[in-house]
């Protein structure tokens, strides 16, 4: 099994591979590929490959721009963070669509899908198409729970007015100023947040549309954001520039 494997995060990409060798060892990673450019790059020019491995949030854009580029037909395990993308995952050739941490029997499921799929043609099953509507239906969270002093209290999500990651602990801001300790990472709590109400702008910042007061114009084509908390005046909030589309589409909702 020939694999390509699309990943702009070093450390990601190495945990998949190790996980991949152990469910298949026979697996050969035939080039890792962190971009749109150079995966377009590659497509262009290769065919030799039976599957890949693709992040949708990638170092230029959202890897979906790969497909409008190259007739791509090969099949794909889409492995993210962020479970709001299942839906356009399903429209092109998709095996399974993986939520990081990625554990190693999702990723042995996933290569079984692959198999009986693709090496036994069988087409599209039914299972996939289930599993990917009830990651889009699935509950999204109301509250959060954090340790305040020698007890536990929750946080409504709607309370929420952002989230930030410092020195990888993540504190959740309200729009009364408060601030308090998440024991999830960000990416983690991102993936169970309503995405309608929600938006992951760089690899730290998580905002509330409703946070959003004003957006103005920044360097590198990127856009900076005032929101209302009067704790969030002494940080800065950039979208950056991979993600400035899909944030202008989510405000423009």
């Amino acid at each position: 099994m020939k694999v390509v494997i699309i990943e702009d995060e070093i450390n990601a990409f190495e945990y998949l591979q190790s996980i991949l060798l152990k469910v298949e060892p026979s697996a050969e990673v035939v080039i890792h590929l962190d971009s749109v450019k150079s995966s377009v790059n590659f497509f262009q020019n290769n065919s030799d490959f039976d599957l890949i491995f693709m992040d949708i949030q990638i170092a230029d854009g959202l890897s979906f721009e790969i497909f409008n580029h190259v007739p791509l037909a090969k099949p794909v395990i889409f492995t993210t963070a962020y479970d709001q993308y299942a839906i356009e995952a399903f429209k092109v050739h998709s095996v399974d669509y993986l939520l990081k941490p990625i554990h190693v029997d999702d990723l042995r499921k996933s290569i079984d899908k692959y198999k009986d799929l693709y090496q036994n043609d069988t087409g599209v099953s039914s299972e996939i198409i289930m599993k990917m509507m009830g990651q889009l239906n699935r509950k999204k969270k109301n509250r959060c729970l954090v340790k305040k002093g020698g007890h536990y209290e929750y946080v409504n999500v709607e309370d929420i007015a952002y989230v930030m990651s410092e020195d990888s602990i993540t504190f959740l801001h309200t729009f009364d100023d408060k601030r308090f300790i998440y024991a999830k990472t960000i990416e983690q709590l991102y993936g169970e947040l309503d995405s309608d109400q929600f938006y992951q702008i760089n690899r730290s910042h998580i905002v509330n549309s409703t946070a959003v007061s004003e957006i103005h114009p920044f360097l590198n084509q990127r856009l900076k954001l005032l929101l209302t908390p009067k704790s969030s005046r002494e940080k800065e909030f950039i979208v950056s520039r991979q993600r400035l589309m899909p944030f202008k589409q989510w405000m423009d909702r």
